[in-house]
């Protein structure tokens, strides 16, 4: 999934790796070595090794450096031995949500549950309840009014992005495709509604989204392509792999069905997201570099983990065959999806546009 992700990826946006392979981050990372001179101490080594050549970071150097034969380590450069440390990836941030959030000041809004008609939730087959215990439904009927309740504010932050999107003269496509998208949300929105409705053997719905008054609109091209970093590139994209995962895993035909659909325009919505950034990068000169490079640096942020992702996963412990990953694989499907697909697509997207790959951890 994570490399055919990658390539489709790329390939809306007409780039290549050029060398960023995509394989597991090294247990050890090494640098060139003076034959006669002692390897630098940890606190030296940092620096040199923080980056790889997609721009990740390494999150620390975990103990000293064991010296061995350089024609073993793939280092350049013609010394005959090299410096190897023990270092520790990053983990991902937090970033990973069902749907796209809602954020007018920054905090992620959505609408409050409230039982109603089944008019969010007669869509879709229905799960298989029998032989769950009443607490195993209580934990998916809660999980997925969560993931249904964030599916409806993407309906939100789609119609507002085509705004923004008409604000800044974007292209046709892009306009339209963003409005498309806001209607693929209400059909996911239905899918998890269904879902917990039936787990919670009463219909669930959305209340009034709080939107407190005007809905803010804005023209600066250089927030818009950021946020759509945060929400697209890196959210979309981990969504759609997350969603696949869990699909993968479920065994409940109706679940599987609802994480299809959901897995398939996630996909569709992050390739969306990358070709809005890479439309705004070519538009808008040096400040919309800067923004989008610093969007991504905070994906590479040393002490932002991705512990979290997704706020029911940790109590859905034993419920993968209900489309419910345990936080462990959450965590671990995250953190891969960022190091094989969203960290080295960006590294080639800021490359073909001229800006250097050092601007992840600026």
């Amino acid at each position: 999934m994570n490399t055919d992700l990658r390539a489709r990826l790329l390939g809306a946006l007409g780039l290549s790796l050029a060398g960023c392979s995509g394989e597991p981050f090294p247990d050890t990372l090494c640098l060139e070595a003076d034959a006669e001179a002692s390897c630098p101490t940890i606190e030296e080594a940092e620096d040199p090794l923080l980056y790889d050549g997609c721009g990740l970071r390494t999150l620390s150097v975990d103990g000293e450096a064991e010296r061995v034969e350089s024609a073993d380590t793939g280092v350049a450069g013609d010394a005959p031995v090299a410096c190897c440390y023990p270092v520790t990836r990053v983990d991902g941030p937090d970033c990973w949500k069902m749907g796209r959030p809602y954020r007018p000041d920054g905090v992620a809004l959505t609408a409050p549950p409230v039982a109603r008609d089944r008019r969010w939730s007669a869509h879709g087959a229905t799960p298989h309840v029998f032989g769950l215990t009443d607490d195993a439904r209580a934990t998916l009927a809660a999980a997925w009014t969560h993931d249904a309740l964030l599916e409806h504010a993407s309906v939100a932050s789609f119609a507002r992005l085509v705004l923004e999107l008409l604000a800044v003269g974007a292209p046709a496509d892009l306009v339209r495709e963003a409005a498309s998208a806001a209607a693929d949300e209400v059909r996911h929105a239905r899918l998890c509604f269904s879902l917990a409705s039936a787990y919670a053997g009463a219909p669930t719905a959305p209340g009034r989204f709080p939107f407190g008054g005007a809905v803010p609109a804005r023209a600066d091209l250089a927030r818009i392509a950021a946020d759509t970093v945060r929400e697209g590139c890196v959210g979309e994209t981990l969504a759609a792999v997350m969603a696949a995962e869990a699909r993968d895993g479920a065994t409940d035909p109706a679940v599987r069905a609802a994480l299809h659909v959901i897995a398939r325009d996630e996909a569709r919505h992050a390739e969306l997201a990358w070709r809005i950034v890479m439309w705004a990068l070519q538009e808008g000169g040096a400040a919309v570099r800067g923004a989008v490079a610093d969007a991504f640096a905070e994906v590479g942020r040393p002490g932002v983990g991705a512990a979290g992702v997704g706020a029911a996963a940790s109590a859905a412990a034993g419920l993968r065959a209900h489309g419910r990953l345990d936080a462990p694989t959450a965590d671990t499907v995250a953190t891969n999806a960022l190091t094989e697909i969203v960290l080295p697509c960006a590294a080639a997207m800021l490359a073909a546009i001229g800006a250097p790959d050092h601007r992840f951890a600026s």
